[in-house]
């Protein structure tokens, strides 16, 4: 044990006095020391664990000013949900109708066409020279039950006999301004215009034509229109068959066959007498004389005739027939030297070229 100096050893016992005399001095209350600090803990621990409260106007301004600064933000980012594909549902069943009680309805349109002759002419202002005649005829479609297909027809017909007219007026605008030029009037003018229908009951046909004359001078515009009287549409030959070409050929080939027979059924058989032989000088015959006769077949000229290749423009219009499930069109012809052919032409051969609105109209 190591032993202390005796300086020291003094100073320590002095240090220890003091220390008990200072305790005993200060009556220290231990329990109230120890409450204050187990208060001291608990304040530590609720400032740990509870929240401040929070005014509700400072809420509420905090709110509204975290708002304002993040509206943007969030239009801009959010994106909208997706709608989702609604599933259809499936389609049901036809339901079956019964058509025992349903009667046939007849498609055939009524109508009633009129065609009126006229005859006119333009003369110098004296009434001595006349400058152009304006003939022929005018057709219009008086009455239909469907009047949507009475006025599409009539407005076409309407104007292409404007048309002529105003070809008639140009003529005598022409000739009449000669006239006062030069007091006479080399060639008068004339134009004709015509109008020609065919109709099965359903189909109304109308092949138009006017010409122009003066002098030598000639010219001619050709026309044609069809229309489905029930229900108002224009037909042409794209809209009621199935194959065009195919059926334009049958039909300049039935043609020219038409023009042909027609040409034979013309002729008449020739028939020439052979005479009697006169009996030579001196000759006693006893037979009775007997004459005959030389019947010639009769021919054409082939080549006069026009071929299915002739025709540049061919039109084919309902008909009607006398005949009971027989069907008819007349087809229309013009030749590349101009002339108009028609023939009646039986279709029932062709009825497989026809689509199905085409056989409503022509074998309805």
């Amino acid at each position: 044990m190591k032993k202390l100096e005796g300086n020291k050893l003094v100073a320590l016992l002095l240090s220890a006095g003091m220390a008990t005399s200072l305790l005993a001095a200060c009556s220290v209350n231990t329990d109230q020391l120890g409450q204050g600090i187990s208060d001291l803990g608990n304040a530590f621990n609720t400032t740990a664990t509870e929240a401040p409260a929070v005014t509700e106007t400072s809420a509420i301004a905090s709110s509204e000013e975290t708002s304002g600064e993040t509206s943007e933000e969030t239009t801009a980012e959010t994106t909208p949900a997706a709608t989702p594909t609604a599933t259809p549902s499936p389609t049901p069943l036809p339901q079956r109708v019964d058509f025992s009680d349903y009667t046939e309805i007849d498609l055939t349109d009524s109508f009633e066409v009129t065609v009126e002759e006229f005859d006119e002419s333009a003369h110098s202002d004296d009434d001595t020279v006349e400058f152009a005649t304006f003939s022929g005829t005018r057709l219009v479609v008086t009455d239909a039950d469907n009047e949507t297909a009475r006025d599409a027809i009539n407005l076409v017909v309407d104007g292409f006999y404007a048309e002529a007219e105003g070809a008639y007026q140009n003529v005598v605008a022409q000739i009449k301004s000669e006239y006062l030029t030069t007091g006479v009037v080399e060639n008068t003018g004339s134009v004709s215009v015509n109008f020609e229908y065919f109709t099965n009951g359903r189909a109304l046909s109308v092949l138009m034509i006017y010409a122009v004359r003066v002098g030598d001078s000639f010219d001619r515009k050709v026309d044609y229109a069809s229309f489905d009287m029930l229900t108002g549409h224009y037909v042409t030959m794209s809209s009621v068959v199935t194959d065009t070409e195919g059926l334009e050929r049958a039909c300049k080939t039935a043609l020219a066959d038409a023009i042909k027979a027609k040409a034979l059924e013309t002729l008449q058989p020739t028939v020439t007498a052979t005479p009697t032989p006169t009996p030579a000088a001196g000759t006693t015959t006893t037979a009775p004389a007997v004459t005959t006769e030389t019947t010639t077949a009769p021919t054409i000229d082939e080549d006069a005739l026009p071929k299915a290749s002739d025709f540049d423009v061919i039109y084919i219009a309902p008909t009607a027939s006398d005949t009971e499930g027989v069907h008819k069109v007349t087809v229309i012809g013009i030749a590349k030297d101009g002339i108009i052919y028609e023939a009646d032409v039986e279709i029932d051969s062709y009825a497989d070229l026809f689509n199905r609105y085409g056989t409503s109209v022509f074998f309805g």
